[in-house]
């Protein structure tokens, strides 16, 4: 009865035992910004080389973005996408587009499952606006697997928004911030400015788990218009009568030049009237000759 006991105890103990080596799959979340960069990792992928190697990319839909361990060309992200020697992917200038659900499969088995969400600020102020005394709204916005502003939640990991000071403290619980937005993929923030508000950075910054990469974004309110010293009084013109005296050499020149070209002129004339006499008398001796 006992030999029996122990077969039973063998035989039950070898049917909990895998059949084969399994592996188990792996959720990796990634954080960027748009115009930013990710690497999204193939986990626990051990392989000599990537031509086994292919990537999906699901949103709507599924398309392979990568096979054979090369970007495919007829892909819209081609120009911006890149494998990496193990077998990973780097995605440059990152849009809207790209936020959604990848998987990295080493001959058609799933080896990790990456979420890459985006990050972005928008503002609703006009720039009138950007002075003290201003309403400064700021709306961070997480563009997510599930597209912007839907938190619903994905298998593992937790995720969420903050705004932050330059320092990276939060904001003080102060009736000056008030958020009339939040989610956790959409905080938007209505803040009064003062003037030590201007060219400060707003920094909005992801919650990620602690397997994950924090991301954050910052916005800069630099000030159009400012508030301007009173005007000052112009002063009046003044002005300096100055008298002007001429020097003594000038005066008598000024004096004596018209004077001298009189008396020139009246010694010319008096030279003409003389040869004309003396041409008029010579020509009445030639006559009576």
């Amino acid at each position: 009865m006992t030999d029996i006991k122990d077969m039973m105890t063998v035989l039950l103990l070898a049917s909990l035992l895998p059949g084969g080596v399994r592996c188990q799959k792996e959720a990796v979340f990634v954080y960027s910004i748009l115009g930013g960069e990710a690497l999204l990792p193939c986990t626990k992928l051990v392989a000599t080389d990537c031509s086994a190697v292919t990537w999906t990319f699901f949103k709507v839909k599924y398309t392979e973005v990568v096979s054979g361990g090369r970007v495919n060309a007829d892909s819209d992200r081609a120009g911006r996408m890149t494998v990496t020697s193990n077998c990973s992917v780097i995605i440059r200038d990152l849009g809207v587009e790209d936020a959604g659900s990848y998987a990295c499969l080493h001959q058609q088995q799933v080896f990790t499952d990456v979420y890459l969400s985006l990050l972005t600020i928008t503002s609703a102020s006009s720039v009138t606006e950007l002075q003290p005394g201003g309403n400064l709204v700021l709306s961070c916005i997480l563009f997510t697997y599930f597209d912007a502003g839907s938190c619903k939640a994905y298998s593992s990991g937790v995720f969420g928004l903050r705004w932050q000071k330059e320092d990276r403290t939060l904001l003080p619980d102060d009736t000056r911030y008030q958020l009339i937005e939040n989610t956790r993929c959409n905080i938007t923030l209505v803040t009064k400015l003062q003037t030590e508000d201007n060219n400060r950075r707003w920094r909005c910054q992801v919650n990620v788990t602690e397997h994950s990469r924090a991301a954050f974004l910052d916005f800069k309110s630099s000030f159009l218009f400012q508030n301007t010293p009173a005007a000052q009084t112009p002063k009046p013109a003044v002005h300096t009568e100055c008298s002007f005296q001429l020097p003594i050499s000038r005066i008598v020149l000024v004096v004596t030049l018209p004077l001298m070209l009189c008396v020139v002129g009246f010694f010319t004339w008096r030279a003409d009237q003389k040869r004309a006499k003396t041409s008029a008398a010579a020509f009445e001796l030639q006559e009576v000759r």
